[in-house]
């Protein structure tokens, strides 16, 4: 199970899955609504950042797995996968090489 080529709701669905667990146990040990997480786990909404934080720490998994791939999927969403998303993406990308750059210039 690879979050790079799985939707965020079907990674943790999966997550939930192997460990047995129905969405009650979860939403109860995350204070995250029942309802809310079964929309979450089909992709019908993105978590919040704080909905993130939580299920992170519940799932022991690293918080910017999952931030990473809620706003991937949120670009997507909200722009559409489409030639403009992808030039948009990689003019982001190399505006933080370049920001990078110049901050670990300014560091040394």
């Amino acid at each position: 199970m690879n979050l790079n080529t799985t939707k965020l709701g079907t990674y943790l669905r999966e997550l939930r899955n192997l460990n047995g667990e129905t969405l009650h146990q979860v939403s109860k040990q995350t204070d995250i609504d029942s309802p809310l997480l079964s929309k979450i786990e089909r992709s019908e909404r993105l978590p919040t950042s704080d909905q993130i934080k939580k299920l992170a720490k519940y799932y022991n998994i690293a918080i910017d797995k999952l931030r990473t791939q809620s706003l991937a999927e949120k670009i997507l969403k909200d722009y559409g996968a489409n030639d403009i998303t992808h030039n948009a993406v990689k003019m982001v990308n190399e505006q933080l090489i370049e920001y990078k750059k110049k901050n670990k210039t300014q560091v040394d």
